[in-house]
């Protein structure tokens, strides 16, 4: 299942770009459950660049991500973005109960973008669990930091990322929608652009989500 998974995830990808989608709350994948996702992402600036590149605008992604429980209190997932990037990411829950939302998390992973740049990343998710009267929506927070290290001759070298993503989880855990925003300060090499990226998201995850697919 999780070759088909990860080729169906390949066919549906748009372009390389780099991801900055958190979408999810601390917890974790069952042990030997696996749980796929589907993202779209619309980031202010590119930072994937070559030296011919010019400032440009809004950059689309549409990424495909399947995670796999180890036990209890981890997991890990490969993400495709497009059909030249993947990345892949460890999940492991600092505090909070073994079940459930509430707590922190750490994401840590690496990956290649746009055949072009290697991806470095490390995220810490929080949540205060589901909110009261309201027990299917789950608000959640993350510091995440990343970075691009180019090995491609033509590529051009980055300054890390920082960013503060604040979202919330809607839904059961068999299908739930994740909308959230991310605002990064990650300088440009390139003359005249803008240093903040502000990047809306929403991922959609879930075992329906699985089933919709035919897998």
């Amino acid at each position: 299942m999780p070759v088909r998974l990860l080729i169906v995830f390949a066919l549906v990808g748009l372009a390389g770009c780099v991801p900055y989608t958190v979408g999810s709350t601390p917890a974790t994948v069952a042990p030997r459950e696996i749980e796929p996702s589907a993202m779209l992402q619309i980031a202010s600036g590119r930072r994937d660049l070559d030296r011919d590149d010019e400032p440009g605008g809004a950059a689309l992604m549409l990424g495909n991500e399947a995670r796999l429980g180890l036990d209890e209190r981890s997991d890990v997932g490969v993400r495709l973005i497009g059909l030249g990037s993947l990345t892949a990411t460890y999940k492991r829950r600092l505090t909070g109960p073994i079940r459930g939302d509430a707590g922190t998390s750490l994401i840590v992973g690496a990956g290649v973008i746009g055949a072009s740049h290697l991806h470095l990343e490390a995220t810490v998710v929080a949540s205060p669990g589901p909110i009261d009267g309201a027990p299917r929506v789950v608000p959640y927070g993350a510091l995440r930091l990343q970075d691009l290290t180019p090995f491609s001759g033509d590529a051009l070298d980055t300054t890390p990322a920082l960013g503060l993503v604040v979202g919330g989880r809607f839904g059961w855990p068999d299908l739930a929608v994740s909308p959230e925003i991310g605002v990064f300060y990650s300088p440009s090499p390139l003359a005249g652009d803008d240093d903040v990226i502000v990047v809306p998201s929403v991922t959609v995850r879930g075992d329906r989500l699985r089933k919709a697919l035919g897998l």
